[in-house]
């Protein structure tokens, strides 16, 4: 065996795993890639879209992503449309328009917990179930719009993604 035959060996035996890990890496970064663009594409629906803060009124409201679990995380992304489209689907759909499409959002409720209206922001906020005006989420329905799953019928339902939300009024 020369001596170079030895180094041959080392690099096949090195190169193989680096190339199976720079394939591995490139798959791994394209598959992460395309989850995006199907999360973010034009009519895109996820009943776990990214999360929304949205501070102003209707033509002045401005969207921000944010994490979920942020206090201002009032809304989520149902679906995306672009600006010539006359608006969200049918439902009650916060609409708010960047400059270059339009971002049909949902309410960010949770199951267990209570919220107050956020006039200011046509949103709403965590609050006491005490609250004069609070509204308590008893249940959250994923891959229905039929609000007959809800304790009499209360619920709010939306087509994009489909979900219900079982709606108590603990207050009155």
């Amino acid at each position: 065996m020369t001596e170079q035959e030895p180094k041959a060996q080392a690099r096949k035996v090195l190169g193989l795993p680096l190339v199976a890990v720079a394939v591995i890496a490139a798959v791994v970064l394209a598959a992460a890639g395309v989850g995006v663009y199907l999360a973010l594409r034009p009519g895109a629906t996820s009943a776990s879209g990214p999360c929304m803060a949205v501070t102003g009124p209707d033509d002045t409201a401005k969207a921000e992503a944010v994490d979920c679990a942020a206090p201002d995380a009032t809304f989520k992304l149902a679906s995306t449309r672009s600006l010539d489209e006359v608006g969200c689907p049918e439902g009650a759909y916060r609409e708010v328009r960047t400059g270059t499409e339009l971002l049909c959002l949902m309410p960010n409720f949770v199951a267990d917990t209570c919220y107050d209206p956020d006039d200011a922001n046509s949103a709403f906020v965590v609050a006491d179930c005490s609250s004069e005006n609070a509204i308590r989420i008893s249940e959250v329905i994923e891959g229905t719009t039929d609000p007959s799953g809800c304790p009499d019928g209360s619920g709010l339902g939306y087509p994009e993604p489909p979900v219900v939300f079982c709606i108590e009024t603990p207050g009155a």
